[in-house]
């Protein structure tokens, strides 16, 4: 090979990289990969009903293989075959022929370089493709008379698939782009290559792995999974569902999986679980019915109380104190050597107030009269039972017991996430009327 096209060749190759540029081992020849440079704001469009537009940076690239001849670059243009999966044949012919008469201009000179350059500089204004631009029709006539031989067919893609094909492709350029510039978190202030980094779908606020991925291990092991946002001050962007797996790993994501299904459901006002212990199935409550079925274990129970269905009897749940003393006196009795508690609440504090204020031998006494275990757990659990009756209410969607310590009416419940009033106990929707709550104006007639 002569030193004029060893030099062109190993300038080419210094100038790119082996992704654009490959030299061929085994001749004067090699191939090349450009991408057209696309302006700002480029725009794909396919067009149907309602026209669907799509913001790219990267096209495929266009292959040419070429060998240099012996008479180049003074008497002959190098040999080529150009390639291209987005441009038709007669676009591709007419790039063919303008690459040989930009030899013809040259003079003598060398042309890989300018053929590079205008691949990559000139080649969309040649074809007069601007934005928004319709994704072309890539069928090709029947007849090949006239076709040019330096156009060479790949793998041919159908039209249907074209588009997401481009897409697919600049998913993938924008991606590597990402993975070698450099990022500083800003949750630890190290800056990281995009490599270490995960950008967020819906906003692109770019944090490092580690980060993110221990923000959501703790959320999940702390059975917090309703809304993994991104951590950006006043960014409401949440994550998506395998953005999370890809952070957290496959075990983890199991459990996440899990506890939204659950989180879910606790949040819909018609689902409660089924009572019993051993099933805990999600069941969807009927409207207007004060009982439900459970269709995995086939229990039928009270919507209110959580105990067998009652039909028209009184619901249980308002005497449920009394009820609960009277089992535990009747446990206390059914052994003859201790005495039975006292039936009502109200006893069993003033007894509970004797041995809190007794001496050591009084509170020896008592616990000798009673029992130990029924003492200490009957009163306990009683006097538990009606301070929480007393101090508690429920949340009006998932039934769980909160207890106000202070500030506003307005309540949220830490389990389903429902917002409501402490006053009237009516869930509060987001647009809803905060002020009357709060202050306490509304009445059990404004549910």
């Amino acid at each position: 090979m002569d030193t004029a096209r060893e030099d062109e060749l190993l300038a080419m190759e210094n100038i790119f990289g082996p992704d654009e540029f490959h030299r061929s081992e085994t001749s004067s020849g090699g191939v090349m990969k450009v991408c057209p440079q696309l302006p700002h704001d480029f725009k794909l469009i396919e067009k149907g009903e309602i026209n669907q537009e799509y913001d790219v940076k990267f096209l495929p690239p266009l292959v040419v293989d070429f060998e240099l001849p012996a008479t180049y670059p003074d008497h002959s243009s190098p040999a080529f075959t150009l390639s291209c999966q987005w441009l038709r044949h007669n676009q591709l012919s007419k790039i063919c022929r303008h690459l040989e008469d930009i030899w013809q201009t040259s003079g003598g000179e060398a042309v890989l370089f300018s053929w590079f350059q205008f691949l990559r500089e000139d080649l969309l204004g040649f074809l007069s493709i601007h934005s928004p631009w319709e994704i072309p029709c890539m069928e090709e006539p029947q007849d090949t008379d006239g076709r040019d031989p330096r156009v060479t067919t790949t793998t041919s893609i159908p039209d249907t698939d074209l588009l997401q094909w481009l897409l697919d492709h600049n998913q993938k350029m924008q991606q590597r782009e990402f993975e070698g510039q450099s990022f500083e978190c800003g949750i630890c202030f190290f800056a990281k290559y995009g490599l270490e980094c995960h950008r967020f779908t819906g906003c692109e606020h770019i944090f490092c792995k580690d980060c993110i991925s221990n923000i959501f291990r703790i959320a999940i092991e702390e059975g917090r999974v309703l809304q993994f946002n991104c951590p950006d001050t006043d960014c409401d962007s949440v994550a998506t569902s395998s953005e999370v797996k890809a952070l957290v790993g496959e075990e983890l994501f199991g459990r996440y999986d899990q506890l939204l299904l659950q989180k879910t459901l606790d949040c819909m006002a018609d689902v409660v679980y089924c009572p019993r212990a051993n099933c805990s199935s999600p069941v969807v409550l009927e409207p207007g019915e004060s009982w439900a079925f459970c269709a995995s274990c086939a229990f039928a129970f009270c919507n209110r109380c959580r105990q067998g269905y009652h039909g028209v009897n009184v619901c249980p749940k308002n005497t449920s104190l009394g009820a609960k003393a009277q089992d535990i006196g009747t446990l206390s009795a059914s052994s003859s050597e201790y005495a039975s508690l006292p039936k009502t609440v109200a006893r069993m504090r003033h007894l509970w107030e004797d041995y809190e204020n007794g001496t050591k031998q009084r509170k020896k006494l008592l616990l000798e009269r009673y029992g130990r275990s029924v003492f200490l757990a009957g009163i306990g659990d009683a006097l538990s039972g009606d301070w929480i009756e007393t101090n508690t209410q429920e949340c009006p969607r998932c039934s769980v017991k909160i207890h106000k310590t202070g500030g506003c009416n307005i309540m949220r419940c830490a389990h389903c996430s429902a917002t409501f009033c402490w006053v009237c106990h009516a869930i509060i929707k987001p647009l809803g009327d905060y002020y009357r709550h709060r202050i306490g104006t509304c009445t059990e007639e404004t549910k």
